[in-house]
């Protein structure tokens, strides 16, 4: 009975051992997407809106006569680059620079629109600003989801030893229980002795 108890423990704790590591699986794959998707790929397109501010302010402080179209053409890019941005998962933080930069481009716009180049360089001076806060804040977002995925594998770790442990324990339990049955049946067998 004791044996049947260790056995039926010993199963109840493989399945929850596999159901415990299949929630960890598809967090960790949720946590690694989000990686690649929501920091990685971001960062990618904050380069590229580096790039396109980078222009902006080259064709402001060059001072030639088709400033505005030039100036418009790179908004146009931005503003593509600004719509996939937005449809990446944004913390609250993110969120805020992130509006604070499409604030910025609407000065830009506003300004080159009216001629006020000075006024634009400037605004354009502050969004490449922010796209520095957004990419140290991709960084930081990055390094904590990577801590979290190393958290979880290192909790699911310690965890397998010490169930590892506990089954050891069960088997030498188990055994213990074989031998001393064995050892009961031996003592108990009835010795043939002639009573003749």
């Amino acid at each position: 009975m004791t044996a049947a108890i260790l056995l039926f423990t010993v199963i109840s704790l493989v399945m929850l051992t596999n159901m415990r590591e299949q929630r960890i699986a598809t967090q960790i794959s949720t946590t690694v997407t989000s990686i690649y998707e929501d920091r990685l790929v971001v960062a990618q397109y904050i380069l590229q809106l580096s790039k396109k501010i980078e222009g902006v302010i080259t064709v402001l402080e060059r001072e030639d006569n088709e400033i505005t179209t030039r100036v418009h053409d790179y908004l146009v890019q931005i503003a593509t680059l600004n719509d996939l941005y937005e449809k990446t998962f944004l913390t609250e933080i993110e969120k805020n620079n992130f509006e604070a930069f499409k604030q910025l481009c609407q000065d830009i716009s506003k300004n080159n629109k009216t001629g006020n180049h000075d006024a634009t360089l400037l605004a354009a001076r502050e969004a490449g600003d922010t796209l520095q806060i957004l990419s140290l804040i991709q960084v930081e977002e990055g390094k904590n989801q990577l801590d979290e995925v190393l958290n979880m594998t290192s909790f699911s770790n310690i965890l397998s030893y010490l169930e590892l442990a506990i089954l050891i324990v069960i088997a030498v339990i188990i055994q213990v229980l074989v031998f001393a049955s064995k050892t009961m049946m031996g003592a108990k067998k009835p010795t043939h002795e002639n009573l003749n």
